[in-house]
């Protein structure tokens, strides 16, 4: 039986590669030609929206959500989800209203498609390996904050892919909150990993479902001092640990 899984779960992440890439490469010219100028931010979001409904649609993920009503409606926040899967990125652009600039690793300005939104100045390049360009990272952050737009980040960085583990919280959200005074509003997507893992080797389940998932009540900082930016860190990463405890 778990060779019948292996087998499954393996043209299921074959049949979920060609969906992204087949409606990825009918939107380009959408892309292409709307992401451009003063309306560059607001149609990129409602494409992405669109391309991210019509891809769960395909693979037969349906989003359960909680909370939607938590976000603000009076401001613009900095999204704070764990990360253990791909569908995390998509799932994200159904459930956040404002539009949002995406914090992703500098590596997607070689995947096509995806690094369009990144050369373009819709999302961010964050360069992990290097302090200047990171802190570069975080004045475009910082200003697309006091422009109006959202940030969405992954505080963990990335994900284990073996491992449904909650990882350290790194603190570059942390200080953008603390700068700027924007709540956090942690996310726990509860079972994506268990939908769609990414084992390199392709030994990983993948398969259709119900993807679950929590926004919860958006945290202040309450100063701009250091040891705010620690606790607005440990509090955040507790909400969503506990929320992912409810569901093992």
């Amino acid at each position: 039986m778990r060779y019948l899984g292996v087998f499954i779960s393996f043209f299921y992440r074959l049949y979920f590669g060609i969906i992204f890439f087949s409606t990825g490469l009918l939107f380009l010219p959408l892309f292409v030609i709307f992401v451009n100028g003063k309306i560059k931010y607001k149609s990129a979001f409602i494409l992405k929206k669109i391309w991210a409904k019509i891809i769960c649609v395909l693979v037969l993920i349906r989003v359960n959500v909680s909370g939607k009503n938590h976000f603000p409606n009076d401001e613009n926040y900095i999204v704070c989800p764990n990360h253990s899967s791909y569908l995390d990125i998509i799932i994200m652009y159904l459930i956040v209203p404002n539009e949002f600039a995406f914090l992703g690793k500098a590596e997607v300005l070689r995947w096509p498609i995806i690094n369009l939104f990144f050369k373009r100045g819709i999302d961010i390049p964050v360069y992990r390996y290097s302090v200047k360009r990171l802190k570069e990272c975080l004045v475009l952050a910082e200003n697309a904050l006091y422009n109006n737009r959202s940030i969405a980040i992954f505080p963990e960085g990335g994900w284990q892919q073996r491992e449904k583990k909650l990882r350290r919280f790194k603190n570059g959200a942390f200080i953008l909150s603390v700068q700027s005074k924007k709540p956090i509003v942690p996310i726990t997507f509860k079972n994506n990993f268990d939908l769609f893992t990414d084992h390199s080797d392709f030994g990983g389940f993948c398969r259709p479902g119900i993807a679950k998932v929590v926004v919860h009540n958006p945290v202040y900082p309450e100063s701009n001092k250091e040891k705010d930016l620690i606790s607005l860190r440990n509090k955040t990463y507790q909400i969503i640990k506990n929320e992912l405890l409810d569901e093992a």
